[in-house]
This record gives structure tokens, sequence and C-alpha cells, in this order.
């Protein structure tokens, strides 16, 4: 909010003092020129008001900040699978609950299948014709071998076997699938050391062939989520240090940036970046929030004073450059995060060029914040 002092002060100073190079007045005046879509808005002061800005020349210099950001807690995409069961049946227990610890093969639910009646009934006959066909293959060859057999008989023989053993494979195969129980009781069993994310049925509920039961994760696989801004993205490197603080531990957690997601949110304009405990034993649980500051080391980037940036129409950040004497431009930058009074330079700004570091807000009448 600019206050009755400040307007004093620039009207002081500045409104007899300084001249603004527009545009779209100087066409006017002069029909024949027409301003480009390029044009640069400058300013220039009297030598009597220079005393009150500071310009300083900048070059690029290393740079070692922080970046701090909401997160939250969330398993890998390929630590996250589900259990389900092959056969059509009906829920008629659920052994665990959202949030249990379990290890592989700990029972998930149990459930009535007629569909399993049948495929345990198929394995006992085929095990059933696997022994006929073996002990018909017996008869025939010494049968052949005492001279009363014939050849032709002992090769339907011999293939009839082949046949039983195929047909027990399969119905083997589809009993593994099928897990353990007897008669139509099925038991759905976890598959690896996990974590109970959701459950998909209840008691008595009816299932499909291949219907997700259960949702788990591996609770070694979890990682930490940030959401970073876009303007951000570029002081964030790989394998860069970083400090979780998780409101359900005392002691704040340190990890490791790992990967960024290639995609940005239209609507937030951030992009998740993704943090690794240092202590892979550490128990995380997903859905926990946190805040994360994330070291940002970046050689040869262009520091101003943060009183030096000014924001404009609430969107626009920009500095003052000197590109002639006495003579200034309004130049459009992109900034990182701010700290101790210092503000990375992403874009905008090359060294050597020189730069109102001290009274920005002077030469901008239209400029209503500091950065």
């Amino acid at each position: 909010m600019r206050c009755s002092h400040l307007f004093c002060l620039i009207s002081f100073l500045f409104i007899s003092g300084c001249e603004q190079h527009n545009p779209e007045s100087e066409a006017q005046s002069n029909p024949a020129e027409q301003p480009s879509a390029t044009a640069k808005r400058t300013v220039s002061l009297r030598p009597d008001s220079l005393p009150y800005i500071k310009v300083q020349e900048i070059q690029p210099e290393a740079f070692a900040g922080t970046i701090s950001a909401p997160a939250r807690v969330d398993f890998r995409a390929q630590a996250i699978s589900t259990a389900g069961t092959v056969v059509a049946g009906r829920i008629t227990k659920i052994h665990v609950q959202i949030g249990d610890r379990i290890k592989a093969g700990a029972p998930l639910a149990t459930l009535a299948s007629g569909e399993a009646t049948q495929m345990r009934s198929d394995y006992a006959r085929a095990v059933a014709e696997l022994t006929r066909a073996e002990d018909h293959l017996r008869r025939q060859m010494e049968m052949q071998r005492t001279g009363v057999g014939l050849e032709i008989e002992r090769v339907e023989a011999d293939t009839q076997l082949k046949q039983a053993k195929t047909e027990l494979e399969r119905s083997r195969d589809f009993l593994k699938l099928l897990g353990d129980g007897s008669a139509a009781e099925v038991i759905v069993r976890a598959p690896m050391d996990s974590m109970i994310l959701k459950a998909h049925v209840s008691t008595g509920a009816a299932v499909a062939p291949g219907a997700p039961l259960f949702d788990l994760g591996e609770p070694s696989a979890a990682w930490i989520i940030a959401d970073v801004f876009e303007k951000d993205l570029l002081l964030v490197e790989k394998g860069a240090k970083a400090v979780i603080e998780l409101a359900s531990s005392p002691e704040p957690i340190l990890g490791h940036v790992v990967a960024e997601s290639a995609a940005i949110q239209t609507d937030l304009r951030r992009a998740s970046v993704f943090i690794e405990p240092d202590d892979p034993k550490l128990s995380l649980r997903p859905g926990m929030y946190a805040r994360v500051t994330i070291e940002a080391s970046t050689p040869n980037r262009i520091i101003l004073p943060t009183a030096s940036i000014l924001i404009k129409d609430g969107r626009e950040t920009l500095v003052y450059v000197e590109t002639a004497p006495n003579v200034f431009e309004a130049r459009p930058v992109q900034v990182g995060q701010s700290r101790e009074g210092i503000t990375p330079v992403l874009k905008g700004l090359s060294g050597g060029e020189r730069v109102v570091v001290s009274g920005a807000l002077l030469l901008d009448g239209e400029a209503s914040l500091l950065l």
C-alpha cells in the first residue's frame, strides 16, 4: 500500500526530475513511427536525484540457500500391489484391518466358492486318471513282453498317459493360483511383507474373478513427495540434502533428493520432488504430512539484495538495469526463494550488467511491493 509520504517524496525527487520514455506518447506525436511490441520501459533521472539510488555491476557467484516446501509421505508406484482371487465367491471372513503391517503369507480374507470346489474336484479326478493311465500302460507293456500284446495298443496307452500328465499339471497350476483351503473354502494370503492400504470388500460381499480385494504397500518403499514451485526447480539437484519435519516425529529426519516429476501441476504451478530418508529402516506411514527444506547449491548464479526486486501488479517481478548513463530499464526477471536478505535470479540478467540495488521502488511509481 502506498503512503502519502512516499508519493510526496517521489513527486519531489522524480516527477520534476525524471523523464519517462513512453513509446505510445512518442508514437502519437509522430504518426510515422509506430511502437514495437518489444518496446522497453525506461526512466531517466536528473543528476541531483542519483544519490537516492545505488547502482552495482553484477557478476555470477555461488549461492547456497534452501528451498522450503510442503510435502507428504507416499509409497513408490512399484511398491503398491493388489491381492485378489481367481474364482468367484462370497467373503465369509476378513482377517486384517486398514493400516495393519503383515508378513508374506498372512491370511487376508476367506471366501466360499463353488468354482473352488469344482477345481479341487477336477484335480482329484486328474490324479485318479493319471494312476489309471499308468496302470494301463504297465499292463500293455507286460502283455507285449509276453507276446500277447499289440504295439498299437501300447502306443495308445502311452498317449493316454501323456494326456493325463498334462491335465494333472494344468489342474495343479490352477490350485496354486487358487491358494490353500478345502472344498469350497479359499484363503487369500499376502504375497509379500506389506501394509494394508485399502479394503475393497466386506464380510458377505460377492466377488468376481480377478477383482481386487485389498491394496497393499511395501512399508520399506515409502518416500517423501515435496511440492516445489516451478521457479525453484532450477535450484533443486539430484542428491541434494533435505531435512524433513513430520508432525508425528519430535526430531527432523534427514534425507536426499532422488528424482523430480516431469509434469507440472497446472493450477498450482508446482512439481513433485521425490526424497528418500537416509535411514532405510525408518518407519513411515503413507498419508503423513510433512515440511521439507532442501539445500540448493548452484554455482554461477546472479545474486541480488531482496530489496532491489519489485513486484508489479501482483504478478510481474522486475529489477531496474542501467543501460546508459542515467537511463534505467525495467527488466522482468525470474527469481528463486529469498534467504537472509538475498535472492537468486534464475532468468533475466547477465553478468556485467549494472542493476539498481537500492532505491528501486522510488524509480517505479507503479510498483506497489518489494519482494
